[in-house]
């Protein structure tokens, strides 16, 4: 797959976990996907895998979280080279309690490297884990 068509996996990654959509992100990720979090982020810290697990602890957050369908990825960098794509984002999202949430990630996406259809099998996620600390508890 090209880079371009890794990014374009990358941005459908993001749609289809701000809508909840779990048979789309199965199909955008290996089976083995490896999800990682870090430490500082408390709720979710940490290597999680396979996808069923990463998408149930994903899903759950935003469902807990925040209200349904408020949850909106704006990109302000895509860059990518071979099999790898990192994306910085900031998430926006109207909190359960009352509170918006505005944070700024850095997510790295490695994919297979299949040729009938790269899928991404590794995810790190960069976080100001402060605040993703204090909003999410």
């Amino acid at each position: 797959m090209s880079v371009e068509q890794n990014k374009q996996t990358a941005l459908a990654f993001f749609q289809a976990l701000g809508k909840g959509d779990r048979k789309a992100l199965h199909e955008l990720c290996d089976d083995a996907l490896e999800w990682t979090v870090p430490q500082g982020a408390i709720l979710h810290a940490g290597r999680h895998s396979p996808a069923s697990r990463v998408f149930d602890r994903m899903l759950s957050a935003v469902s807990d979280t925040f209200v349904a369908g408020s949850q909106r990825t704006v990109f302000d960098l895509l860059v990518g080279e071979g099999n790898v794509v990192m994306a910085e984002a900031r998430v926006h999202a109207d909190g359960t309690n009352g509170r918006d949430y505005d944070n700024v990630y850095v997510f790295v996406f490695e994919f297979t490297n299949e040729s009938d259809g790269a899928r991404i099998c590794k995810l790190r996620e960069h976080v100001d884990t402060r605040y993703a600390a204090g909003f999410f508890g």
